[in-house]
């Protein structure tokens, strides 16, 4: 029998359970990570950085979503709106233009104008310096090209029908 499934009265595998986390997180925690990871970044993004994960990997992935997902943007402390703010300005600092590209559309679900998203980056290129403001401009720009070409596939979709 494979692990995580179990034996049916008569032996055979009937029912598969969900894999128990193997880093020893709190499930619960967990689980709500996973749920708001998907809402913020898409069920795509989410299902790409889980799917074919190598298991030695496996632990570290629970852990980040537990903590990152699961206790830390779920506290009622700070809404999503100001954290996506205070991202912006995080990842400019640290030069993470992938995670960044992925804040920045988070930014977006989460409510964020592009005005708001380019007051953010000025204010933060104030304190991060011009480099980070020019390389999250490129960033923001991508993003902003993408959202547009999606706005305008969804228009074509609505006319069509």
């Amino acid at each position: 029998m494979r692990a995580g499934t179990a034996p049916s009265a008569k032996g055979r595998t009937k029912v598969k359970r969900k894999r128990a986390p193997v880093s020893g997180v709190d499930p619960r925690a967990l689980a709500r990570g996973i749920r708001l990871r998907r809402e913020l970044t898409g069920i795509e993004y989410a299902k790409g950085t889980d799917e074919g994960l190598d298991p030695a990997l496996q632990p570290a992935r629970e852990l980040i979503t537990e903590f990152v997902w699961g206790k830390v943007w779920t506290r009622k402390g700070i809404d999503r709106r100001t954290r996506s703010f205070m991202n912006i300005g995080i990842l400019m600092a640290l030069n993470r233009p992938h995670e960044l590209a992925l804040n920045l559309r988070m930014a977006v679900n989460n409510g964020l104008s592009r005005e708001e998203i380019g007051e953010a980056i000025l204010h933060a290129a104030a304190y991060c310096g011009v480099p980070a403001g020019v390389n999250t401009i490129a960033v923001a720009r991508q993003l902003f090209d993408e959202l547009d070409r999606e706005e305008t596939k969804e228009r074509r979709g609505r006319h069509r029908k």
